[in-house]
């Protein structure tokens, strides 16, 4: 039923009004007092009609708007335009805030007169903290899709772009000005990069087929450019892809691919690049013979040793060039490490083999300029040919290494072809490691000493210490013969630790004025543990340290100059002596003998035994008993056989003489220990048994 009086009507408005709950609804006068006040409107500011009615509206306002003036300014807009709409914080009774949305209109009654405002404001809190929400999501949406490293793009059912990010025009090289959204992506990608890419990219990743769980995956390569994209197919419809620009990581990888193939300093093919390749020329039919060469610079270490690692490296370089320009290209080139080489000739004429190898080895013997002095180092060079040695890579490996020792072997800058008798030489090699082996462990080893005497005296000023070893089936393996064999199986140093600790216990039974003189083998100067194993040996036998001298050779030391000078320098400091043995052959630098605390030189037996026959020998055995005595050095002649010669010597002050004449090396029971001078001396040295062989490095 309608109401049908106009009270009745003004009374159902001012009550619907007045029950409104969610909006504050009230009657503000013409200066903006509140003149009623509804539920919704105590609920939205917690006052009651009685607490708010006749006040003004201005209390809602936070200060700082009050100052500004923003309550008359909405007033005024609302009076001159009719409506003020707008939202901002608001206050409750109890001074908290609300996010308001305030709508104020100007009243007029029938007359057009304006008679105040009509205010309804809705608290908008929970709504505004949502699109605060709301926006920051998006900011940080927006944030992420323009920082990714990835181009991504959302194409729709039709293969339009609905959405790309920044990334994605980088990468297609698409302007910001001009957008992707809304054009077709085969077109985009047929300008940015190819008809061919664009049509790749539509099969394969715009399948209406492509499941939900799975992606497609490829590449796209364009020119140097490399695309790796990405795409899964969305429920609602249409594709989400992502590209990312894979050029530098896959320069990355194959340069990381490049290093780990070659060597770093040559970039020539490492040792697993020189296997594959041999391997896969060995499987091929297009190469129907091939041949190994294992290369080794015969005199590097020493140029190293002397001009410092960085001139070894450029030489090492230019070793690498020379290759490069003799060989072919068809043929593999690597450093196996150190100055070692290797080639894979492929295919190998073997009636022109032997040609090429010598070609190698005249290109590598040619003068090389370090610090600006021609240098010469020459190389070894071992050959296994295929299939002629067979055609297994690790077979024709080995066999051609078995060549280069025999190259080595036969003296050097040369070459040697494998043959099956190497193998038997390897083998009966492998025989004699095991040997020895057992001869550490069973102490088959002993020590027979050689007397040291005075050249005008013929006093006995000590003993030299010459390893010897006699098989349990009593026969004598030369020194010559097994020392090498035992620094190859790397035996020496525990074999070395041996000697010095039975020298040094036997010389402390001796006179106190007899010293005991060791061979130091170069194994033994590259390790920090020769120190220890001499203290050891010192300890416990007790005996002085001046009375122990051990004996070097330049070679040996050349192999590590650093650190043998280290060694030795710390060994004088113990006050052990300190000689340098074989003086005059090999480089015999005098800045050698400047630098290293050498106490004693040893004059090599070629020079004695040229004494009396070659002026030359002569002057030189004089020029080194000079030279020792300006620099306060002992000097001993080794190799004294004849008479001749100890006359000759005799004739020099403050020599000391070694050799056959003067005593041969022999048990410790069997030795004169007194010191007496020795009056009658063997006019000749019979033959000598292999045992007892003369001086071999550090079984001599």
């Amino acid at each position: 039923m309608m109401p049908n009086r106009p009270d009745d009507a003004d009374i159902m408005y001012r009550l619907l009004v007045q029950g409104v709950t969610d909006y504050a609804i009230y009657m503000l006068s013409t200066d903006g007092l509140v003149v009623n006040w509804n539920a919704g409107a105590q609920r939205a500011n917690g006052y009651t009609a009685e607490e708010i009615i006749g006040h003004s509206f201005a209390g809602f306002y936070t200060r700082e708007d009050r100052a500004a003036g923003l309550p008359g300014r909405n007033l005024e807009t609302a009076r001159r335009e009719g409506r003020f709409e707008a939202e901002g914080w608001r206050l409750r009774k109890d001074g908290s805030r609300f996010w308001a949305h305030v709508v104020i209109d100007a009243i007029h009654d029938d007359d057009g007169r304006f008679i105040g405002f009509a205010k309804i404001t809705r608290d908008n809190t929970e709504k505004r903290a949502s699109a605060v929400k709301l926006d920051a999501a998006l900011d940080n949406l927006d944030l992420a899709m323009s920082n990714m490293a990835q181009g991504l793009c959302l194409i729709d059912g039709e293969g339009r772009v609905v959405l790309a990010n920044e990334r994605m025009h980088e990468i297609l090289a698409v302007p910001g000005c001009d957008p992707l959204v809304g054009a077709a992506i085969r077109a985009v990608l047929s300008e940015a990069l190819s008809e061919d890419a664009a049509l790749v990219f539509v099969a394969d990743h715009l399948r209406p087929d492509l499941g939900l769980d799975s992606s497609a995956v490829s590449e796209i390569v364009h020119r140097e450019r490399i695309l790796s994209v990405t795409t899964r197919r969305l429920a609602a419809g249409g594709w989400v892809s992502t590209f990312a620009d894979m050029t530098e990581r896959r320069q990355f990888e194959r340069q990381i691919q490049h290093l780990a193939q070659h060597d770093l300093l040559t970039d020539l093919a490492n040792r697993a690049t020189l296997h594959q390749a041999l391997t896969e020329t060995l499987a091929s039919e297009t190469w129907e013979s091939c041949a190994v060469l294992y290369i080794d610079l015969d005199r590097f270490k020493p140029i190293n040793d002397t001009f410092g690692h960085a001139a070894g490296d450029q030489l090492l370089q230019e070793v690498a060039r020379r290759l490069r320009r003799t060989v072919r290209a068809q043929d593999v080139i690597a450093r196996l490490g150190g100055d070692e080489f290797a080639l894979i000739l492929r295919p190998a004429d073997p009636q022109h083999l032997a040609g090429t190898t010598q070609q190698i080895l005249e290109a590598l013997n040619q003068p090389y300029a370090v610090r600006r002095l021609p240098i010469r180092i020459g190389a070894s060079i071992g050959i296994a040919a295929a299939p002629l040695t067979g055609r297994d890579p690790d077979l024709l490996l080995r066999n051609a290494d078995l060549a280069l020792y025999e190259a080595k072997k036969e003296g050097r800058n040369r070459y040697s072809f494998y043959n099956p008798s190497m193998g038997d030489t390897a083998a009966a090699r492998a025989s004699l490691e095991a040997d020895l082996n057992r001869a550490l462990e069973q102490r088959e080893f002993v020590l027979h000493y050689q007397p040291i005497v005075r050249a005008r005296t013929g006093a006995t000023i000590g003993f030299e210490a010459l390893l010897r070893w006699r098989r349990p089936d009593g026969v004598a393996i030369s020194p010559a013969d097994f020392v090498p064999a035992a620094e190859e199986a790397g035996l020496m140093p525990e074999i070395g630790a041996w000697i010095l600790a039975e020298a040094c216990r036997e010389a402390a039974g001796w006179p106190a004025h007899l010293t005991v003189a060791v061979n130091v083998s170069a194994t033994q100067l590259r390790s920090a543990l020769f120190i220890d194993a001499v203290e050891q040996a010192l300890a416990a036998s007790g005996l002085p340290p001046h009375r122990l001298e051990v004996e070097i050779t330049e070679t040996a030391v050349l192999q590590n100059r650093e650190l043998a000078l280290s060694l030795l320098q710390r060994l004088r400091a113990m006050g052990v002596m300190i000689a340098l043995d074989d003086f005059g052959t090999g480089y015999s630098s005098l800045s050698f003998v400047h630098t290293f605390p050498l106490t004693r030189l040893k004059i090599d037996r070629s020079f004695v035994q040229g004494l009396g026959r070659d002026p030359q020998s002569t002057a030189i055995v004089r020029a080194i008993i000079g030279l020792s005595r300006s620099l306060r050095l002992a000097v001993t002649a080794e190799g004294v056989e004849t008479e001749e010669q100890h006359r000759l010597l005799a004739r020099e002050r403050g020599l000391d003489l070694q050799g056959y004449l003067l005593g041969r090396p022999d048990l410790p029971a069997r030795l004169d220990t007194v010191g007496a001078p020795r009056k009658s001396l063997r006019r000749a040295v019979p033959k000598h048994d292999p045992s007892e062989e003369p001086r071999s490095s550090q079984a001599a």
